[in-house]
């Protein structure tokens, strides 16, 4: 079995000829392109993790904010902005609830955070979330693994895809824990599902693309990038009482 904690690298892994930071500098090159991103727009990095995308795209002086629901990664995040001077907002909470109100022209979801959570409805909850964060005419990249290329590639020593539920079901072991199980889920979407919960999210899909230099989406690619705008008219999230939600936050240009 493999290290419950080590299987998403796994299934995203990358060509290990290309350094880290070529290959996150190509990434950015490729969203640059396919948002058609603009100088200085507002750019939300949710799920940033580290900060890699988000540290990138400030040095390219857009006007950044990285969230995440990890305090730890955001801490590393933020010496990593410290130690280059970049001013870069970061914010910890759930992607179902962001604290952000017709702030960004793009916001980025990146390695299938999206399909992370315990349910489809709380999917559709982060995509409202997200779309009410954007201005009318933002644009959302949705970073997804490729279904059909996934269940013809994976092993299945390790991992399990329910046809039923759609998950993608991982029993490993965990490091510090000897060989007790673990086990971790993540939903993956056809792109038929994505685009029936973006329309019910009020969201316009654009494209899909097999990677992020626009190739063409495909049974071969293991990447399917998802780009979905916003648009000029919708209607607005209902705020729940189990939402834990607050009052939007507005960037001033401060460093936080």
């Amino acid at each position: 079995m493999v290290p419950a904690s080590s299987w998403k690298k796994q299934i995203f892994a990358e060509n290990p000829t290309i350094k880290p930071e070529m290959r996150i500098r190509k990434q950015i090159d490729g969203i640059e392109k396919l948002l058609d991103l603009k100088h200085r727009n507002r750019v939300l990095d949710l799920g940033c993790g580290a900060g890699s995308q988000t540290i990138e795209l400030a040095r390219r002086k857009y006007r950044v904010v990285g969230m995440d629901g990890s305090n730890k990664a955001l801490s590393i995040a933020r010496e990593k902005a410290k130690a280059e001077d970049l001013t870069v907002h970061f914010h910890c909470d759930k992607m179902t609830r962001i604290p952000f109100e017709a702030e960004f022209n793009a916001v980025l979801n990146l390695r299938n955070p999206l399909g992370s959570h315990k349910s489809d409805r709380d999917d559709l909850r982060s995509l409202e979330a997200i779309r009410d964060s954007m201005r009318p005419g933002g644009r959302l990249l949705l970073d997804l693994l490729n279904r059909e290329w996934m269940t013809r590639r994976l092993g299945a020593q390790n991992h399990v895809f329910n046809l039923h539920t759609g998950r993608l079901d991982c029993r490993g072991f965990r490091p510090r824990g000897g060989s007790a199980p673990a086990r971790d889920s993540l939903r993956i979407y056809s792109l038929t599902e994505i685009a029936s919960m973006l329309d019910r999210a009020q969201l316009r899909l654009k494209e899909a693309y097999g990677d992020y230099d626009g190739r063409p989406y495909g049974l071969e690619t293991q990447r399917m990038i998802v780009v979905a705008e916003r648009g000029p008219e919708c209607k607005k999230r209902v705020v729940r009482p189990d939402d834990g939600f607050q009052r939007a936050i507005r960037i001033k240009g401060r460093r936080r």
